[in-house]
């Protein structure tokens, strides 16, 4: 018998119209967690890493043991800055301090900042082209828009107040984000001057050799090339985060594959007579077989098809609701559509014990 036609497959699902819709609706919000998981992922990873990947800095010196801005502790003596800067091949050295700590916006406390302190003498470290004065601030878009605030605005941190200089974007760890002071201001929130967390070296020439003689002439403090200092956040974030959302992924995937598994079987114990006049007019087990995955690529495609236009059309929406909220789609994310087809596909096997019961005779009984 000739392959199974599309229509055919179609008018099958379409008899059941409500159990159609609501299988369709089932593998939409499958397909939409899918992307919403994968979008989050991609944003707090870029967020947490574009400073660093976009910051003007070819070494970065910090504390041993510590190799990251986020989850690693550094201090350092900031007068280190100094004896670098005098090793050959280097252009520039300046501090960068870290500070984490809660704001206060108009009498109410804000969620947590990442504070760095860069030197407004060499720039380095600074997140954009704004120069600040004593007692100003960069802060996150994202934070600020949380908080209703603009810049020329005020907030208060450790009790020193600062006025909102300019906004930064690509700062947005979701779960925290970034602001940018003066050192020394970033000194008085710490309440410890003359300490920084990282060094930061601009250098000329070979930076791999710069990068070795600093090691030579401080053996105590850990060396990062910025290459192998994105590497680490990069490993960092996949580590700990990827492994919840690639979880969550799987969980989300066979769900939307026992949604499908479970109305094919229905649909086969409801289309009995239909299956058995097939059987009747000469159509095989195969016949039958590609006809279930023909239903089941369509429900998925259409199911593809919904949750992408949703998500396009609740995302605005969710940024306007969380403004801190980040969400990246990237391209290799359309992979989620063929891997959904494959999930499909394979949830036909659900019905296959029913259509081998179902006999040729069955369409002759009263």
């Amino acid at each position: 018998m000739t392959s199974p036609k599309v229509p055919l497959a179609r008018r099958l699902l379409l008899r059941n119209r409500g159990g159609f819709l609501v299988t369709v609706a089932g593998v939409a919000a499958t397909v939409s967690l899918l992307l919403f998981l994968f979008a989050v992922h991609a944003g707090v990873k870029d967020g947490s890493t574009r400073y660093v990947r976009t910051a003007a800095v070819d070494i970065w010196v910090a504390r041993k043991g510590s190799d990251n801005i986020i989850k690693s502790s550094s201090f350092l003596a900031a007068s280190l800055a100094e004896r670098v800067a005098k090793i050959d091949g280097v252009v520039a050295a300046s501090p960068l301090l870290r500070v984490i700590s809660k704001g206060e916006v108009r009498g109410r406390p804000t969620s947590t900042l990442f504070l760095f302190g860069f030197d407004p003498a060499t720039r380095l470290g600074a997140p954009n082209e704004v120069v600040l004065q004593p007692g100003e601030i960069v802060l996150d878009e994202s934070f600020a828009r949380k908080y209703h605030l603009a810049v020329g605005d005020a907030l208060t941190i450790q009790g020193h107040r600062f006025r909102i200089a300019g906004l930064s974007q690509g700062t947005n760890a979701l779960l925290s984000q970034f602001g940018f002071v003066r050192f020394d201001d970033g000194g008085a929130i710490l309440g410890f001057p003359g300490v920084t967390s990282f060094i930061l070296v601009r250098t000329r020439g070979d930076r791999a050799a710069v990068a070795r003689r600093i090691r030579e002439a401080l053996p105590d403090v850990a060396v990062h090339e910025a290459d192998d200092f994105v590497r680490y956040h990069d490993e960092e974030l996949d580590s700990g985060v990827l492994p919840v959302f690639f979880g969550l992924a799987a969980f989300g995937a066979a769900v939307g594959g026992l949604i499908i598994a479970l109305m094919l079987y229905s649909s086969a114990l409801e289309r009995r007579d239909d299956y058995a006049t097939l059987k009747a007019l000469g159509a095989g087990q195969g016949y039958l077989l590609r006809l279930v995955v023909g239903q089941s690529l369509l429900v998925t495609a259409a199911g593809c098809i919904a949750g992408a236009l949703f998500m396009c059309a609740i995302t605005p929406l969710l940024l306007r609701a969380i403004p801190t909220l980040v969400l990246l789609y990237l391209p290799r994310h359309a992979a989620i559509f063929p891997a959904a087809l494959v999930i499909g596909a394979l949830a036909a096997i659900a019905p296959l014990r029913v259509l081998q019961r179902i006999y040729p005779g069955e369409v002759f009984r009263a």
